[in-house]
């Protein structure tokens, strides 16, 4: 062997080493990687969320929140879900929506995307609302009509029901004013959440309940509802 060849051989050794240095951290950030258990969807959710806070003193309660219906996807269905919603409005609101998000029954009850996140909400003194959406809310709700309603339905109603209070709502998406969710439904204005009537849960006539019997007729009256019935006037000595 050369001298020539032997220095050759040597510094392809020194090169070798050299890289050997600069790749073994990656290399065992890799193996650490391919150590860990694989993620579920909700855990790396958890990861990514802002963390509920401690409600060591807040009292549950029942509030509807508003999921997609599990026999018709296309339509939305309150559950009535005991949550520790607290006092405050901004506080009732943040987790009831967060639960709107991240706590669906199954995966295709979800009317707004796992990745959204309620960024900021604040209440006015003249019962208007502004809740801040992360922009997955636009960027990763499939883009429709059908879809942007849901979605905007879900959070009202879920609002609504959650925080009374609340007599509009106005979506803002990452900190700005959007015109649209996803192309469709429009965002310009505020929503009237006073047309959605009561919060669901209010005591409601079943479709087999019967009628509550009506009070007896008192001595000498007609049935209530019901006009009294007068005789006919009959004509003197029955002429024609």
């Amino acid at each position: 062997m050369t001298r020539r060849a032997f220095r050759i051989i040597m510094l392809l050794l020194v090169l070798a080493v050299l890289a050997g240095m600069f790749e073994l951290p990656s290399l065992r950030l890799q193996v650490t990687r391919m150590e860990r258990p694989e993620q579920t969807e909700e855990v790396a959710r958890r990861e990514v969320i802002r963390p509920l806070p401690e409600h060591g003193e807040a009292k549950k309660e029942m509030t509807a929140i508003y999921w997609l219906s599990e026999e018709d996807p296309g339509q939305l269905a309150p559950v009535q879900t005991s949550l520790p919603l607290g006092t405050e409005p901004a506080e009732r609101a943040r987790v009831a929506l967060e639960t709107l998000i991240t706590g669906a029954p199954t995966a295709e009850q979800r009317p707004l995307p796992l990745d959204t996140t309620l960024l900021e909400f604040y209440l006015l003194e003249d019962g208007t609302a502004v809740a801040d959406f992360s922009d997955a809310l636009s960027l990763e709700l499939p883009s429709g009509i059908a879809t942007e309603q849901l979605a905007v339905d879900a959070i009202t109603q879920t609002l609504h029901a959650a925080v009374p209070q609340v007599r509009k709502l106005k979506i803002l998406i990452d900190g700005q004013e959007a015109e649209t969710l996803a192309g469709h439904v429009d965002l310009s204005s505020a929503f009237d959440l006073t047309l959605a009537g009561p919060p669901a849960g209010a005591p409601e006539q079943k479709p087999d309940q019967k009628p509550a019997a009506a009070a007896p007729a008192q001595p000498g009256k007609a049935p209530a509802g019901e006009a009294e019935k007068k005789p006919e006037a009959t004509k003197p000595g029955g002429a024609e």
